[in-house]
């Protein structure tokens, strides 16, 4: 099986045309990982409530397996009673492109509402519980199942506005991955360094320059990427597909009130596996380099 770039470029220009004609909005960026903000402060949407739209496209390349994604999203905070109780919705679609000498698919699709419920319970604790329905498949067998991402956590602001501790978990909806902690401290030592040590998603940033309009920042971050699917193989059974990568990654990030937010990182993949469910097959391969590139407005 050849890993058909053309293809997926031209995915990803068609999302990306999408994104910008949609016409959702403008907007910043949600992380690029998973669905899960580290802490409720990592959401734009908390302050600005404007629905957004954010485009993302990654490729993890190396040792026989790579894998592209092409992701665009809307998001959008409902005034349910801010800022007590605040509803997120978010929408997305991604295309998929997989290259491995496997009896595996060139393409799949995934799908589905991320909805996330912010409730501050005192002056200094917060609730957050989020819920993900979703699809995901090949051209065959896209839809065929209904996967739930969920997670849970309260989080509470030991010092105001420099030290927050989270305690929490999430079940990931996903084959090969169940349940993960969603816990661990934020600290915000002064406006040029944000250290969030929040699983299952850590991230470090420095800020290198700001101005009225605009702010640089360098970070690190770690993430799990991959996700489960639904798929026909050759011989015509279904099957369930999960490709699993750690991921630990650098880059930058801009923000701009005039171009929104965006990011550019490279970093390396690493535990790397794709498993099918139905003769319990798992298959290792080594690392990867990966490289993505995201855009909200």
């Amino acid at each position: 099986m050849r890993f058909d770039f053309v293809r997926f470029v031209t995915a990803a220009l068609a999302l990306s045309l999408l994104s910008g004609c949609a016409g959702f909005g403008r907007s910043s960026l949600l992380s690029h990982t998973q669905d899960v903000p580290a802490s409720a402060d990592e959401l734009p949407e908390r302050r600005e409530r404007r629905p957004k739209t954010s485009f993302e496209t990654s490729l993890s390349h190396g040792d026989g397996l790579t894998f592209g994604t092409a992701r665009v999203s809307a998001a959008a905070m409902l005034p349910i009673d801010p800022p007590e109780k605040m509803l997120l919705v978010k929408p997305f679609f991604a295309a998929h492109t997989l290259d491995a000498p496997l009896d595996t698919p060139s393409s799949l699709y995934s799908a589905g509402v991320n909805m996330m419920w912010l409730q501050r319970l005192s002056d200094d604790m917060t609730l957050t519980v989020a819920a993900n329905p979703s699809v995901g498949g090949d051209d065959v067998e896209f839809g065929r199942r209904l996967r739930v991402f969920a997670m849970g956590a309260v989080a509470w602001d030991w010092i105001p506005d420099e030290l927050r501790l989270t305690a929490g978990a999430a079940w990931l909806g996903r084959r090969d991955i169940g349940v993960v902690p969603a816990a661990g401290l934020e600290w915000t030592p002064n406006e040029d360094w944000n250290v969030s040590l929040i699983l299952p998603r850590p991230k470090v940033a420095r800020r290198l320059a700001s101005s009225a309009t605009s702010e640089t920042w360098l970070f690190t971050a770690g993430s799990i990427a991959g996700g489960t699917f639904d798929v026909r193989r050759s011989d015509g059974t279904a099957d369930e597909l999960s490709l699993r990568e750690f991921q630990a990654s650098v880059g930058v990030e801009q923000t701009s009130d005039q171009f929104g937010r965006g990011f550019v990182e490279i970093g390396a993949g690493f535990g790397r596996e794709l498993q099918f469910e139905r003769n319990e097959e798992i298959f290792d391969f080594g690392p990867s380099v990966v490289l993505r590139v995201g855009l909200t407005r």
